[in-house]
């Protein structure tokens, strides 16, 4: 089913219901199993080759294909009506979370790509804290290179907080809502504009969370994001040495 219901979700979050089969879920989970105990690091971000896997079993499926192929023409109206060269070829993510990775929960980030499409491939168990996707209501005005690296920067050295000061700062965010909770169905298909919304994920308390994430169109303004840890952990290292040296 290719019709968006925007009645489910917040402004700014396109969800296409049902495009992804159960056999095919299956079939992709299967996939996962296969490699799943042998990923380094573990959640998965960097096994290329299952990921390229999954991806094709999408890509053979039409109904993806369609889904896809709206949601970047949309993307490039929007980025082609902000004045934004784009470029590169889309960059495919597999995440697997589950209670044992809780440095990968409740991370507050902008994209570095226009498109963001969120697959969802298999739920965490029903718990308070099951990976749910967080989205900030307020989107963040179009960018220079300059202040996007200021942004990206702090938000990265935020990301250096203990879990608990995270997840305190999310549900404090939700009371106020500043945020809204997605909850993330497999077979759904959730498309955002991930430069511009601050977003982050719940941390998964039972069971293991899957996703496909997959970012389009890089407007190229991060050039020397890089050198921001090497920069983070000087400051870090230097405050270190003042305190240690204080009497």
């Amino acid at each position: 089913m290719l019709e968006e219901d925007t009645d489910i979700v917040p402004p700014g979050i396109r969800l296409f219901e049902g495009v992804v089969p159960l056999t095919l879920l299956e079939q992709i989970n299967a996939t996962i199993d296969e490699t799943r105990d042998t990923w380094q690091p573990a959640d998965g971000r960097r096994a290329t080759q299952t990921t390229a896997r999954v991806v094709e079993l999408l890509r053979q499926h039409g109904e993806f294909r369609r889904v896809e192929q709206r949601a970047c023409s949309i993307s490039r109206r929007w980025a082609a009506q902000n004045g934004l060269m784009i470029d590169g070829e889309p960059l495919c993510v597999l995440r697997c979370i589950n209670r044992t990775l809780p440095a990968q929960s409740h991370l507050r980030h902008y994209d570095s790509h226009i498109l963001t499409l969120l697959i969802p491939l298999q739920s965490a168990h029903d718990a308070e804290e099951n990976g749910d996707l967080i989205v900030y209501r307020q989107p963040r005005y179009l960018l220079s290179a300059a202040t996007n690296l200021m942004a990206k920067a702090w938000l990265i050295a935020l990301r250096r907080l203990p879990l608990a000061v995270r997840r305190a700062q999310t549900w404090r965010d939700l009371s106020r809502q500043h945020c809204d909770r997605i909850a993330c169905l497999p077979g759904n298909i959730y498309a955002f504009n991930g430069f511009v919304t601050r977003h982050a994920n719940l941390h998964v308390e039972q069971g293991e969370r899957r996703t496909l994430i997959v970012h389009y169109y890089d407007p190229g303004m991060t050039a020397g994001l890089r050198v921001v840890p090497r920069i983070w952990r000087a400051i870090r290292d230097k405050v270190l040495d003042v305190c240690q040296r204080r009497p």
